[in-house]
């Protein structure tokens, strides 16, 4: 069965997506190469671009023509894609309390100093912009 259009990006469209905001507008060629690069089983070039392709429908990617070869690039920037995962993920997982993910990442892994000084300037900075409401 077909993912509703809505839904954000299966794992492997996420991969795809990250090539593509880190190299910028590139061919399916390009992804492939760069996804295969360390693996130890290969993508094949059909199957990157069968996703690709279904990307494009689903508004991830846009393509264009470069004489013979199609170039795409992200529709959607990392930032949409990023907020979209992590709502779902405060939806789903951690039963709508953005205090539990936050809690749940912190006590994950060692969080240094200079993170923690970061993570207080973002609190501060919501407070302000909650004040100004």
């Amino acid at each position: 069965m077909a993912r509703p259009k809505g839904e954000g990006p299966t794992a492997r469209e996420l991969e795809i997506m990250q090539v593509i905001w880190r190299l910028g507008p590139c061919s399916v060629r390009t992804v492939l190469e760069s996804l295969n690069q360390g693996r130890y089983r290969k993508i094949a070039y059909n199957s990157v671009h069968t996703i690709m392709l279904i990307m494009q429908t689903k508004g991830l990617l846009a393509r264009s023509e470069s004489g013979k070869t199609h170039i795409y690039d992200a529709s959607v920037s990392r930032e949409a894609i990023e907020q979209k995962l992590v709502q779902g993920l405060i939806d789903e997982v951690f039963g709508g309390s953005a205090m539990r993910l936050v809690s749940r990442a912190l006590s994950t892994q060692e969080t240094s100093a200079v993170d923690v000084d970061r993570i207080a300037q973002l609190l501060e900075a919501l407070d302000d912009a909650q004040a100004d409401e």
